[in-house]
């Protein structure tokens, strides 16, 4: 049996679209599907949980339809259910999860390639995450990024933007992560904060961000960790301190070739368990949702998820 779940919001309505086409196609047809639409924030999360504890080993791949806020939710509903496999058809405004992991094809051909193939998995391995000092138990699982201070706030602005929804109608819903860019960089003001690699502990200042990801793919497309490597047990991490605002905006017009790895002020690292503090609070994105928060420690799962995919 196939799980669709649906976001109907994502893409100011575009991942409902995708639903529609794909469900009128003749490959739908062929196979037993039962397909679920999201009605509220976290319904995705408790739906991939409740569907998961129903069907259990009848599952033969859960496919989410939406954006990576909706892979987000899915993954975190199956955070004890490592072995059930993802697959993603994008229908949200960023798609950075199926940039990484998916080629270039359209909605139905992707769900076709998902009903025909069960060799196309990759062994995707996660990332978790644990604010402000929270239990074991509240841990909570990123697919994608996750990062402190800048693009935090550029992802908070670009979420809150009236313009996202008339960007998202046509579908130059990444343009909104570029103007969010523009308005932050005004305000924002540089941090300091304690960083530690795998046990090596550093105090930075005047940092404008730290970004921890698990593929390169970043802001609808983007290649900020061009590092990032998805079957690593190594999580990328892109630091960006001691430069001017004038220079900032000319680093990330060069993100889009990976030209900002070659700036001074622009650090790459890789490490397995990371954590971020701050005596301030950081605003922080995670999977395109924004939150804030003074300390976070970061990990990459050792064990690897299916995840359906034509990269490698």
């Amino acid at each position: 049996m196939y799980i669709v779940i649906v976001n109907p919001f994502a893409g100011s309505g575009k991942a409902m679209k995708v639903f529609e086409q794909v469900r009128q196609s003749p490959a739908y047809k062929k196979v037993e599907c039962r397909a679920f639409i999201t009605q509220h924030e976290g319904h995705a999360e408790a739906l991939a949980q409740q569907v998961t504890e129903i069907y259990k080993d009848r599952i033969i791949c859960m496919i989410i339809i939406g954006g990576d806020g909706t892979v987000h939710e899915v993954l975190n509903g199956l955070k004890y259910y490592p072995s059930v496999p993802l697959a993603f058809i994008p229908g949200g405004s960023g798609n950075d999860f199926g940039k990484a992991t998916l080629l270039k094809k359209g909605p139905i051909e992707i769900f076709e390639d998902i009903i025909g193939s069960e060799k196309n998995y990759l062994d995707y391995r996660v990332g978790t995450y644990r604010t402000d000092y929270r239990k074991a138990k509240n841990t909570r699982l990123f697919a994608n990024s996750i990062g402190f201070g800048f693009d935090g706030e550029i992802v908070k602005a670009a979420n809150h933007s009236i313009l996202k929804k008339w960007l998202n109608h046509y579908h130059i819903g990444f343009l909104i992560y570029c103007l969010a860019l523009i308005k932050t960089l005004g305000s924002f003001q540089p941090k300091a904060i304690e960083l530690t690699v795998d046990g090596e502990k550093r105090t930075l200042e005047n940092v404008w961000m730290v970004t921890i990801g698990i593929h390169g793919y970043y802001g609808g497309g983007m290649r900020i960790l061009p590092n990032a490597r998805m079957q690593s047990n190594q999580l990328a991490l892109l630091v960006l301190h001691n430069i001017s605002k004038w220079k900032v905006l000319v680093m990330f017009v060069s993100v889009f070739w990976g030209g900002h790895v070659r700036f001074k002020e622009v650090e790459v690292l890789t490490g397995s368990n990371v954590s971020v503090k701050s005596e301030e609070i950081l605003s922080y994105h995670v999977d395109g949702e924004s939150g804030s928060c003074q300390a976070c420690h970061i990990q990459k799962v050792n064990i690897p998820r299916p995840v359906f995919g034509g990269k490698k």
